[in-house]
């Protein structure tokens, strides 16, 4: 479609038309045969969608320009993507490696951050690039610091450009939200093409197009993954496959153990981690069906390195149950209602030495002593 064409379509509304024609389809994905039809489920399908909709048109329209880049949450506390960590501030940005970048900053206090550069457009092909964290960044006696991106080599601080780079993610991960400062990032293009960042008409259609294909393969992903999951290793948390997460965006740093876990009223899962490995941090957490992590920022649905009450051999114990079972049991993840949902673990900053699984056992709730 050539740009009269295009603006053509935006006068006469058929742009609009076809988009809201589009968005309606979609609605399709909440009735895929592996999703709960009760009334909770199929609400937060379609909430669901509603949310991944806005994401998708900050990714796409709202700050898709990389020569007038800026940081923005593609997932926070009330956007929540593929079980998105409840201990995380994450941020997002668009970028283009024809172009070179810094990115300038404050440590603050948080315990663990990376930022890293990602390849590819789609949520299912964000593979990492390069990447950099908190411990390898050098900082000035403020606690400032400079990050230059691009494609040839830089002295300092420096995350390397591909000719197909296209995002980054920062994710920020906390000990304790309360008590933490995050780091502050900005960043600006160094050498753009263009005097304006104002938008271009005739590529409305695509970007807002663009915003929809964001929210279906979101979405189908998100439904393969649980269907996997549920046939496969239902209540259960091995490794994941890590190629596969990393292929979506996951951080290379990080071990996963994802899965899906299903509960009847009257039982509970007991996860049993035997040990740790050296590491920055770990974390264990629960979502609803859609894998939008449960809301944290009122309820225990995550628990991690600094909140975790230990055994005397370094083990962990961790209940998760539709209701509290009391001080003998203090590491509970309480499932909000949910009779279903995503879980995912992590192990982060560690260089090997993980469990093989983390170990899992469904038991009756009055059993639980």
């Amino acid at each position: 479609m050539d740009a009269r064409q295009a603006e053509e379509r935006i006068l006469n509304g058929k742009l609009w038309e076809d988009f809201c024609d589009r968005l309606k389809a979609a609605g399709k994905l909440v009735k895929e045969p592996n999703v709960p039809k009760d009334v909770m489920n199929q609400a937060l399908g379609y909430r669901f969608l509603t949310r991944i909709l806005r994401a998708g048109l900050e990714r796409v329209v709202d700050y898709a320009d990389p020569q007038y880049p800026a940081f923005f949450r593609l997932a926070d506390d009330t956007k929540k993507i593929l079980n998105d960590n409840p201990d995380n501030y994450y941020e997002n940005c668009m970028i283009d490696g024809r172009f070179d970048y810094r990115i300038t900053g404050t440590r603050g206090t948080v315990k663990w951050f990376s930022i890293g550069v990602k390849g590819g457009t789609g949520i299912e092909a964000m593979v990492s690039q390069s990447e950099i964290d908190s411990s390898k960044i050098a900082l000035e006696p403020d606690g400032s610091f400079e990050i230059l991106m691009s494609q040839k080599p830089q002295k300092g601080n420096w995350l390397k450009l591909l000719p197909n780079s296209t995002n980054m993610v920062v994710r920020q991960t906390f000990g304790n939200r309360k008590q933490e400062k995050r780091a502050e990032l900005r960043i600006e293009c160094l050498n753009p093409e263009r005097p304006n960042n104002n938008l271009v008409p005739a590529n409305l259609e695509s970007q807002l197009m663009g915003a929809l294909g964001f929210l279906e393969s979101t979405i189908k992903l998100g439904l393969m993954w649980t269907k996997m999951y549920q046939e496969k290793t239902l209540n259960q948390l091995p490794p994941h496959d890590q190629p596969m997460l990393y292929a979506a965006g996951g951080d290379p740093t990080i071990h996963y153990y994802q899965s899906h876990w299903q509960l009847a009223p009257d039982e509970a899962l007991r996860v049993h981690i035997p040990f740790f490995p050296e590491c920055a941090t770990w974390n264990l957490q629960l979502s609803n069906f859609w894998m939008e992590s449960l809301d944290h920022r009122f309820f225990d649905i995550c628990i991690n390195k600094f909140s975790a009450r230990y055994e005397k051999d370094g083990s962990v114990d961790i209940v998760i149950a539709h209701s509290d079972p009391g001080p003998a049991h203090p590491n509970w993840l309480n499932t909000l209602g949910h009779d279903q949902g995503g879980m995912l673990g992590r192990i982060v900053g560690a260089d090997g030495g993980w469990p093989e699984a983390w170990d899992t056992r469904v038991v009756k709730f009055k059993d639980l002593g």
